[in-house]
């Protein structure tokens, strides 16, 4: 799943303010209230600024807001507007971390032991200045405390490290993220292309952290099978451990806002065996392969995570060749034969709202098997289309169309395959006819499992993907 913006939105509001302007955040963190001292400063002045959180509910974990002289404030529907805003003044406020993380929500805020998780853009109110840089930030914590963020951090101030300067990448106000501040260390991940920063929040023992760690290091490396580094060079990781849930991992997404990050909740308890099966994070790291591309283009992003999920695992030993093409044929096979009243592209605009999950993500798989098939017979592949884009286009801090990613993705490799592919499919109201392109590639099914047919049309195709004849 890959979510980029919260669950609760309300657009931010449009001021009058005309100047570019750099936003200039310090917080200060006390770890006996939950509460953090936030101070906002703009250097330049505007006729008016209006200071918004993500929704009119973020209001009541702000509070004692003041500017720097005794001029109004004016509260209104998630937002603070503020007349005759001089150069480099100030908003003062505090902020109730404790009572976001208690929310116990994943688009909110959790609450693990003294580790608190929080939504920022509920607490870091967001000037409705034009703004052509990045933010800055710096925040101070307690000794012993830490904290894990999706921003960029830039130095730490002081010789203790407890008050650490970060940028805070310019993506849309309505992109979720989480911050967390805590007891607990962040682990750096290093690959090929940039790291993963991991923090595995409260609840875990060392031999479970151990276990969490090199599962995570592990799996991330099937990313890798794609072409050859991470998509991204930074990527925020929190673990939140619920224990006693009876499953590995219970969800998992990736989210998007003031920087990359992926949430995964985990039961510990379980033992390795369990989490050396898992789908999930596979399928959350191959989000971070493509740009966000909206609710209209969600097939596209669900169905190249559930593809890439079974053939990256396949090429990094994490499952067998014969396991990975069968478990693509199993999630194909569920909804063979199934028409429908909307067309894909419809069902994907309203997914959320008719939980038509199955339909979308495995269509989008469908889609992204044929569109690799159709590129490898033209001696090129999806691999290399997602490599060329990562160079011109990642990280991508605005949402992208549908059509303008395939279309970019034909123009990296001067093909017109992914654009014609996406139009078909698009309009599809029955689910895709996948059953051909497996009798191409010479995969079938019978009572003792997968066969491979090395005499099939597209048989190097197939061991070009994901190799089969050394399979057991």
């Amino acid at each position: 799943m890959s979510r980029f913006r919260s669950l609760l939105l309300l657009p931010l509001l449009i001021g009058s303010a005309a100047a570019a302007d750099v936003p200039h955040y310090a917080v200060r963190f006390d770890a006996t209230t939950g509460q953090a001292a936030v101070r906002l400063c703009l250097a330049q002045a505007h006729d008016a600024v209006t200071f918004a959180a993500d929704s009119a509910w973020a209001m009541r974990f702000v509070h004692d807001l003041r500017r720097d002289r005794d001029d109004e404030l004016v509260a209104d529907d998630g937002a603070w507007r503020a007349a005759d805003w001089r150069a480099g003044e100030c908003l003062a406020y505090r902020a109730d971390l404790a009572a976001i993380a208690a929310a116990q929500r994943a688009d909110v805020g959790w609450r693990l032991g003294e580790d608190l998780v929080t939504a920022p853009q509920l607490w870091l109110l967001r000037p409705d200045v034009p703004q052509d840089a990045d933010a800055h930030l710096q925040l101070a914590l307690p000794a012993g405390w830490a904290v894990s963020a999706p921003w960029h951090a830039d130095a730490a101030a002081d010789a203790s490290g407890q008050s650490i300067q970060f940028t805070i990448p310019n993506t849309p106000p309505d992109w979720a993220a989480a911050v967390a501040i805590g007891r607990f260390a962040e682990e750096r991940i290093e690959l090929p292309g940039g790291a993963l920063r991991l923090v595995v929040l409260h609840g875990v023992d060392a031999e479970q952290r151990a276990v969490l760690r090199d599962w995570l290091a592990h799996v991330a490396r099937a990313v890798l099978a794609a072409y050859g580094r991470l998509p991204l060079a930074d990527v925020q990781v929190l673990m939140i451990p619920l224990p006693g849930r009876g499953r590995a991992v219970l969800f998992g997404q990736s989210i998007r806002g003031q920087g990359n990050a992926l949430e995964l909740l985990v039961d510990p308890t379980r033992p390795a065996a369990e989490f050396a099966d898992d789908w999930i994070a596979v399928h959350e790291l191959s989000h971070l392969l493509h740009p966000y591309l909206g609710e209209r283009g969600s097939w596209l992003a669900e169905g190249l995570a559930t593809y890439y999920q079974n053939v990256l695992r396949g090429r990094a030993g994490l499952l067998r060749p014969t396991q990975a093409w069968d478990r693509l044929r199993e999630g194909f096979a569920a909804n063979t034969g199934r028409h429908y009243a909307s067309t894909l592209a419809q069902a994907a605009a309203e997914m959320h709202r008719r939980h038509d999950y199955r339909r979308v993500y495995w269509s989008g798989a469908a889609y992204w098997l044929t569109v690799d098939r159709d590129l490898r017979r033209a001696s090129t592949s999806l691999d290399r289309a997602l490599a060329r884009f990562r160079d011109c286009c990642l990280p991508a801090r605005r949402e992208w169309t549908p059509e303008e990613f395939v279309a970019r993705l034909d123009a990296l490799l001067g093909v017109s395959v992914v654009s014609a592919r996406y139009r078909e499919f698009a309009a599809l109201r029955q689910f895709p006819d996948w059953e051909n392109v497996y009798r191409d590639l010479g995969i079938r099914a019978d009572a003792a499992g997968l066969r491979f047919d090395d005499a099939a049309p597209d048989a190097a195709v197939r061991e070009a993907i994901l190799p089969t004849r050394s399979a057991p």
